[in-house]
């Protein structure tokens, strides 16, 4: 039996030595955000998808993405009646795709932000991976109420980071 255990620990010492590093194997892209703001300051010239259409709640909403060089410009807006005590965006998230033969795949997520007001403006960039398309998702939020919410879904425009 002490044969057995003398030679399990052995072969386990002798094995540590194979121990592979996981990260040290993938060497994609990291992306990192370099700012974020979320304000109730609504600049409606700056978003070029403004959408005055909707009705309840959200009166006007938009997503806009830019390029500069490998880092990607979101602007985002959500503005409603005066009695909205809360808006924002839900599931905010950048996708990617290597060109348009390829599906989408969630590529980095803010997740939900808000603030407590009937307007949400967004700002923010993103460095991220050259050879691929990117694009914004996001449901716009706005909040009367427990009993009074609306959310109306958007998909900003395509960008290409080569």
């Amino acid at each position: 039996m002490k044969k057995y255990i003398s030679l399990l620990i052995i072969m386990s010492l002798m094995f540590s030595f194979f121990i592979f590093d996981a990260n040290a194997i993938d060497d994609e892209f990291v992306p990192y955000v370099t700012n974020f703001v979320i304000t109730s300051e609504i600049d409606e010239g700056t978003i070029e998808n403004n959408s005055t259409k909707a009705t309840g709640l959200i009166h006007s909403y938009g997503l806009q993405l830019t390029k500069t060089g490998t880092t990607l410009n979101i602007s985002g807006l959500t503005s409603g009646s005066t009695e909205v005590v809360r808006s924002g965006f839900k599931d905010l998230t950048v996708q990617r795709r290597k060109s348009s033969a390829y599906d989408w795949e969630d590529y980095y997520e803010y997740g939900n932000v808000y603030r407590d007001s009937f307007a949400a403006s967004l700002s923010t960039t993103l460095v991220v991976a050259s050879g691929y398309q990117y694009r914004i998702s996001c449901k716009h939020y706005a909040k009367k109420n427990i009993l009074s919410v609306q959310t109306i879904a958007n998909t900003s425009n395509i960008v290409t980071v080569s």
